[in-house]
């Protein structure tokens, strides 16, 4: 085989290489698209999700399930014949069509089972984006949570260490007590150790986001808190109810399966007494009809009528779960906005506070281990103030997941 060499200047062909690898992956191309926001990472996340995979194969379903239950008979008619010979030759032929009849009315019963499964279907899928969407809001939220907290430790490390060179520094000349050095040092201890519980908090989370959606992004904004929707339209509840009238139809569609079926037959006969002689033909036309019901059928439709009447009684109890969670989450919001509004007071306070403190140390009125008092407190009001921030925000998408709304 002969291979043509073509050499192209080098910058040409850096060119053509890489648009050839993005034109044989654009797949890849998208997945590198960086998460600017929720509605990002949920879009993400559900294009994983494993019913979004199983949807096409459900659907396909649906529709089998719609032409089986159209056309007169049920399941496919079939065809038999018969040859009777003797030692001179054939003397009888048979060929027959049978075929199970339906009752009136099982068709558009089966049709209108298929309809409502599909239905069922689609709603099942929004209701598992939804569950996603609540498991990506929880995640991401204790994220920017430990976040906030690594931060704040950082900061606090960080002053800490210069207060205990500075303490050092003045032992050694003489200015400060060795007790007030082993005080300052036992405070960055203790700071340092909840900078690295905050840490492991913090790689945890990054292990739980990176899980659903593939990557750690940066920090978003809060979300906007969405109006009030009616339950009606919540998806989880037009799940359960999609399912329930799915499978009441179902039972419904079941029951024609509990009656005798009748089976009619249809057929040509050729026959003949001489194997020598001419042959005659006769049209055959028969029906079966079974001297009993069909036992396991009748449990099959007591079965599906046992499932959906239990699927109907969750669908109501589901209705007031959503309707109380609803409440909750709006209930737990007003409290993360009043949480948040004392936590400013308080950290403010508390700033105002150290800063006379550090005007009586320098004056000498005031000790250094009351000092450090001051500032740890100082401390615990930024880190509580951190935390609730991100806790009105989580209050608002967890308000938002409680409505029923994706990102």
């Amino acid at each position: 085989m002969n291979l043509m060499l073509i050499r192209l200047p080098f910058g040409v062909g850096v060119m053509l290489l890489g648009a050839a690898v993005m034109a044989l992956s654009p797949a890849l191309a998208q997945d590198d698209a960086p998460v600017a926001s929720l509605h990002d990472a949920f879009e993400r996340a559900a294009a994983r999700l494993p019913e979004a995979a199983a949807s096409p194969a459900l659907k396909a379903q649906v529709d089998a399930q719609r032409r089986a239950a159209s056309g007169p008979f049920v399941g496919p008619p079939v065809v038999s014949g018969d040859v009777l010979t003797r030692s001179g030759g054939i003397i009888e032929q048979e060929a027959r069509v049978s075929a199970a009849i339906r009752w009136p009315g099982e068709g558009r019963s089966g049709i209108s089972a298929a309809a409502l499964a599909g239905d069922a279907v689609n709603a099942k899928l929004v209701a598992a984006q939804l569950t996603l969407a609540g498991d990506i809001r929880t995640a991401y939220w204790q994220l920017a949570g430990a976040r906030s907290a690594v931060e704040i430790e950082q900061q606090h490390v960080a002053i800490a260490r210069v207060e205990t060179e500075q303490v050092a520094r003045l032992v050694q000349a003489g200015v400060q007590a060795r007790r007030e050095l082993l005080v300052s040092q036992a405070d960055l201890a203790a700071a340092m150790g909840r900078l690295s519980a905050s840490e492991s908090d913090l790689a945890e989370a990054r292990a739980s986001v990176e899980g659903l959606i593939g990557d750690v992004p940066d920090i978003f904004g809060d979300e906007d808190l969405s109006p009030s929707t009616d339950i009606e339209t919540h998806p989880a509840l037009r799940a359960a109810e999609a399912n329930a009238k799915a499978l009441e139809a179902n039972a419904a569609y079941a029951r024609f399966g509990t009656r005798p079926r009748v089976e009619g037959t249809i057929g040509v006969r050729r026959e003949r007494n001489d194997p020598r002689g001419n042959y005659e033909d006769a049209l055959l036309v028969g029906i079966a009809v079974p001297l009993g019901r069909d036992q396991r059928a009748i449990a099959d439709a007591g079965g599906a009528r046992a499932e959906a009447l239990a699927t109907v009684a969750e669908a109501a109890r589901l209705r007031l779960r959503l309707i109380a969670d609803q409440r909750a989450a709006s209930v737990r919001l007003s409290i993360a906005e009043r949480a948040l509004v004392d936590a400013e007071m308080r950290q403010s306070a508390l700033r105002e506070a150290l800063m006379l403190t550090e005007r009586g140390r320098t004056e000498g009125e005031i000790g250094y281990i009351e000092y450090l008092r001051a500032r740890q407190a100082l401390f615990d009001a930024d880190r509580d103030l951190g935390a609730a921030r991100i806790a009105k925000s989580a209050a608002i998408s967890n308000l938002n997941q409680a409505m029923g709304v994706l990102p």
